[in-house]
């Protein structure tokens, strides 16, 4: 649990913070060279105060999830009325005072960088504080020191240029952003973050009170004795130089840890989903460990999650494939604001420029005038299918306030599951689902300012989730200052005695009927020729029309098979019946009933979660093999109803 008195001071700070005087905007640099000086106009302020509060009001989908109308209007009317009382602001000010409206809307996603100017001008300048550090009970803790300076691992700094520590805290946590109400979140990001270059303290810090070259720090060491050290600040190259000596991982391939725990517990550690700065298929780095799990039939996984903000979707999804039990979607939908950027498309940019002229085919109009986008043209919302590897035995999930975005996405999934028991802090992010993905880029045209807008809100899929929160842990552990020092990790131990307990049984729930892929040699050699008949939605009609079918393709636990349309040769199509490992379920359905007829036939029903009409359905599929005759006929349920056949495929040969 975070200390009291640090939270106090936080959720203090951030009711009562106002923006600061331009007085306390000073920097080390030259006055003349120092961008962050920089006049803006009472005009100027006005103007691109005009185009973020349109572009935010439009285009952000939480833009009043958790804030109100009038209290956005205030947040924006804030910064116009000080810029009007001064006749303009200075470009750090103004920097500053965006940021601390962007946070009112409570996501984050949403987030202010730095003009290139300011940012080029912090280039090699000795700005940062020469160590990482992580705050502990309240309590600045020392992970690792610049050398020469001094300052060792689990010191404590207790003030820094004569301003006690908590001081500093406080007048920093106001411009991290959180989501929800996800307060405690703020912590790790006031310490270290990439995303604001620096932590909060360096980052904010450096625009809100002079910083000298050398950093004035008092400090107090493990036996309680305290000392003044002047060490030198560094360059933001040389502070990320720390990190990548401390190991903090800059990429997927790089975050990925396995090591086996006594005989029958594996420890898996993921500290990073992003996967864009240098690509990998992730299952390539995770189907090993995952063979290694299922080879040496170790039972319990320990998962540690606690250093994983989010990232990439490819990775945090091929990771939950060896989590899931059954075929699921992680996400149910992707609602966006508007479909409607004219007047601002000119000022933003995004690394998928179909967001910029959005095709209204590719959404479905909602009532209160959002859009939802429609299934198959993003990977978020595809069924995600168990891998042949995917873990079945007991999984202990590590959990901390660093975790946010992708990371609580999959926590919020993998908690639902009765196997899963998740220990550590409460979590960042959103379990019912935060606002991110394709992220737009606002350029400001008067400031350069450059702000950060999510195109879409995502809805989870999970039962129940407390609005405006993370995950709360079933165990709650958290590092403490002792802990640090002595360099045990309380969260870690406290999962290893839940293995040496007695573990629930690893038989399975049910005796399911099995099948295995030989079911399905029938198929193979001629093609087979018949009909589709389908259920169109929106009538009342059923239309059936020509289909033909050929499959030459098995694997050890699969076919694939082709499906061709004649004169609809657009539509023809390539799929995979996938058996599992254990033979219990059919592309990740479970096997709920074989039976053998007596001329020989076989028929193979499965059912579990899925989708359909871009809904959530309970899914049931048929397969019938014979000789000479084969069908897949798809019944789905949705909410509150009964099952409809979908559509059934009928062929002879």
């Amino acid at each position: 649990m975070k200390p009291a008195s640090l939270m106090r001071g936080i959720m203090t700070a951030v009711a009562a913070a106002t923006i600061p005087s331009a007085a306390l905007t000073t920097s080390p640099l030259l006055a003349q060279e120092n961008p962050a000086d920089q006049w803006l106009t009472t005009t100027q302020i006005e103007a691109d105060l005009s185009l973020a509060q349109e572009a935010y009001s439009r285009v952000h989908p939480g833009y009043t999830r958790y804030a109100s109308d009038a209290e956005m209007r205030d947040a924006w009317a804030a910064i116009e009325q000080r810029a009007r009382a001064q006749g303009g602001m200075k470009l750090g000010d103004f920097y500053l005072a965006v940021e601390l409206a962007l946070t009112t809307i409570r996501c984050d996603h949403t987030k202010a960088e730095l003009p290139q100017a300011m940012r080029d001008a912090r280039q090699g300048k000795p700005l940062y504080l020469p160590f990482l550090w992580q705050l502990i009970e309240g309590r600045a803790l020392i992970e690792l020191a610049a050398t020469d300076t001094g300052l060792n691992r689990g010191d404590e700094v207790i003030a820094i240029d004569g301003r006690p520590l908590e001081e500093v805290v406080a007048s920093v946590a106001p411009y991290v952003p959180v989501d929800g109400y996800t307060d405690w979140a703020r912590v790790s990001g006031i310490a270290q973050s990439l995303e604001f270059m620096g932590g909060a303290v360096d980052h904010f810090g450096m625009l809100l009170r002079d910083t000298p070259a050398v950093a004035n720090l008092t400090i107090r060491n493990a036996e309680g004795d305290e000392r003044t050290v002047m060490a030198p600040r560094i360059s933001f190259e040389d502070w990320t130089d720390l990190g990548r000596q401390q190991g903090t991982p800059a990429s997927f391939s790089d975050a990925v840890h396995f090591e086996r725990v006594g005989d029958d517990t594996g420890y898996l550690a993921v500290d990073s989903f992003v996967n864009y700065r240098n690509p990998v298929d992730p299952h390539d780095v995770l189907s090993p460990i995952f063979e290694t799990m299922l080879a040496e039939k170790r039972s319990t996984l320990i998962l540690d999650l606690r250093k994983n903000g989010g990232g990439s979707t490819d990775a945090s999804q091929a990771l939950a494939s060896y989590l899931i039990e059954e075929a699921m979607q992680l996400k149910l939908s992707m609602t966006t604001a508007t479909l409607d950027l004219t007047g601002l498309k000119e000022h933003l940019t995004t690394w998928d420029t179909r967001a910029l002229d959005p095709d209204p085919r590719g959404f479905i109009a909602n009532d209160d005038g959002t859009y939802t986008l429609r299934d198959g043209i993003a990977d978020d919302t595809a069924v995600i299918v168990p891998a042949d590897e995917a873990f079945r035995g007991r999984l202990l999930v590590l959990t901390s306030n660093s975790n946010s975005s992708g990371s609580t996405n999959l926590l919020a999934i993998l908690g639902e599951q009765e196997r899963t028991t998740l220990i550590g802090e409460p979590t960042g992010g959103s379990a019912e689902g935060p606002t991110a993905g394709l992220l737009l880029t606002l350029t400001l045209p008067e400031s350069g300012i450059r702000t950060r807008i999510p195109v879409f809100r995502y809805r989870n899929n999970v039962s129940s989730f407390e609005p405006g929160l993370g995950l709360s842990p079933d165990i709650g552990v958290s590092m403490t200052v002792e802990d640090f020092r002595r360099g045990n990790d309380p969260a870690l131990a406290t999962a290893k005695a839940l293995v040496s307990e007695a573990a629930p049984s690893d038989q399975p729930r049910n005796e399911a009927p099995l099948a295995s892929i030989t079911d399905f040699s029938a198929m193979l050699g001629e093609e087979w020729s018949g009909e589709l008949e389908y259920l169109n939605y929106g009538s009342t009609g059923r239309s059936i029309i020509p289909v033909r079918m050929v499959a030459r393709d098995m694997g050890k636990r699969s076919l694939r098979y082709r499906v061709i349309y004649p004169g609809e040769t657009h539509m023809n199509a390539r799929d995979t019946l996938r058996i599992s490992r254990d033979g219990r379920q059919i592309n990740g359905n479970t096997i709920t009933q074989r039976i053998t007829n007596a001329d020989g036939s076989l028929i193979l029903v499965s059912e579990g979660k899925g989708r359909d009409d871009n809904r959530a359905a309970d899914v049931r599929m048929t397969y019938e093999i014979g000789a000479n005759r084969f069908s897949i006929r798809k019944d789905v349920r949705f909410e509150g109803s009964e099952f409809i056949n979908r559509n059934v495929y009928r062929l002879t040969r």
